[in-house]
């Protein structure tokens, strides 16, 4: 089983993941990306949409939306989300690399740096290949990640995160594998029990993502150092990617 597709992990990290301001943001998110764009969208596919935020902030405007993750566990909290919003969208229970769309996108994002998590890397430049097919004609795609210059610059051996309900994070990080892989523990502290989570995935820099893009067959690729078009430097807390086909 992958890190990404254990339901357990999720139920258990949920709360401290996604809460509800993380909703909220997720809708501002939704309407930066879209001025990114800056041309019409009325289709949108969000691959690794997890619980649905963006999933739900796309539906709002309407735009006709589709979410794929590989997490049941959270697909059925998108799906009780999207019902309870009494919304139109379509989420797809599948690994991304195995999707067939019956239709064509134009705007396909991958964001909450959800990229980079295949093991092998020529899979993750696959991902980008398969976008760029599942792309209308000056489609584009939109990556919100976490880059390798941040993580570089700004990782720290262990650190702490306390939560609104008393819950305790620790977390700690490393770069590995000459710094191409992220590799993460979590430690949740609850109530009088502890959870433990190890994960590892791909971290890309601007130039390297960028190289990924264009060999995929992207025409234009612009990086930013966040959705509201900030320069991509030191002081940059994510590495965004927008490519137009």
């Amino acid at each position: 089983m992958s890190w990404f597709d254990n339901n357990e992990m999720w139920e258990v990290f949920y709360d401290c993941m996604f809460d509800s301001e993380s909703f909220v943001l997720a809708k501002k998110q939704c309407q930066q990306i879209i001025q990114l764009v800056n041309k019409p969208v009325n289709s949108v596919l969000d691959l690794a949409c997890g619980p649905g935020r963006h999933v739900l902030g796309f539906a709002e405007m309407e735009i006709d939306t589709t979410g794929v993750d590989l997490s049941a566990y959270l697909l059925n909290q998108a799906a009780n989300l999207i019902d309870h919003e009494k919304l139109n969208a379509t989420l797809i229970h599948c690994d991304m690399l195995a999707y067939q769309p019956n239709q064509k996108f134009d705007l396909i994002t991958n964001l909450f740096t959800s990229f980079g998590y295949y093991p092998n890397p020529t899979e993750n430049q696959l991902l980008l290949e398969k976008a760029y097919q599942w792309l209308n004609q000056k489609g584009t795609l939109v990556i919100d990640t976490f880059g390798k210059e941040q993580a570089a610059h700004s990782i720290e051996p262990v650190h702490c995160t306390e939560y609104d309900n008393g819950d305790l994070r620790f977390e700690r990080p490393l770069l590995i594998d000459n710094m191409n892989v992220y590799s993460n523990e979590w430690v949740l502290v609850r109530d009088n029990q502890a959870f433990r989570w190890e994960y590892e995935h791909f971290v890309y820099s601007a130039n390297e993502l960028t190289a990924m893009l264009k060999q995929a067959g992207f025409k234009q690729v612009e990086i930013y150092g966040s959705l509201d078009k900030q320069d991509y430097d030191l002081s940059a807390e994510r590495l965004v990617a927008v490519a137009r086909k």
